[in-house]
């Protein structure tokens, strides 16, 4: 079976797969570090140490209004540089960004990318994020009301991490 990235077309051989969905939802404030979404994680040993890993995710977040939100995939609780954008002066590193114009946005971000440790020892994929003001929802909005209104449907967050034969 063929994976299809932006990266191109993966035709390796996958030797392991797990994922773990979050549907429940979560809220923490501001803050100028990374914040672990709960109740969602992975963990997974290489086969071989020359294998890589193709992690996957999708989180959803909602905020206040004009609020600039991060989201990075974490290994056993820190940042993986090869899944951050480059170092640039001060700026923030992270897997994806985004931003809500309004309190009735949850906006769905994708994380993807290929992790090559170099060792099979076990590691536990997880998702962490951020804010710079107001609070931060994982799988609602800021105006979570409880009726009908596409404003307040709840989405869900998910990871998936495959094994890759190199």
């Amino acid at each position: 079976m063929a994976i299809i990235t932006d990266h191109g077309t993966i035709s390796k051989p996958v030797l392991n797969f797990a994922f773990d969905t979050k549907f429940d939802t979560q809220s923490f404030g501001a803050s100028s570090s990374l914040t672990t979404i709960s109740g969602l994680s992975v963990t997974m040993s290489l086969q071989d140490s020359s294998n890589y890993f193709l992690i996957m995710g999708q989180i959803s977040i909602g905020c206040g209004s004009a609020t600039s939100v991060i989201a990075t995939i974490l290994n056993n609780g820190s940042e993986i540089d090869s899944l951050r954008g480059g170092a640039d002066g001060s700026r923030l590193r992270c897997t994806t960004r985004g931003s809500q114009d309004n309190q009735f946005e949850c906006h769905s971000f994708p994380l993807i990318g290929a992790y090559a440790p170099g060792n099979t020892n076990s590691h536990t994929f997880t998702l962490g994020g951020s804010a710079n003001a107001g609070s931060f929802f994982v799988n609602r909005s800021a105006n979570s009301g409880n009726n009908t209104s596409r404003d307040n449907a709840r989405p869900f967050t998910t990871l998936q991490v495959f094994e890759i034969v190199d």
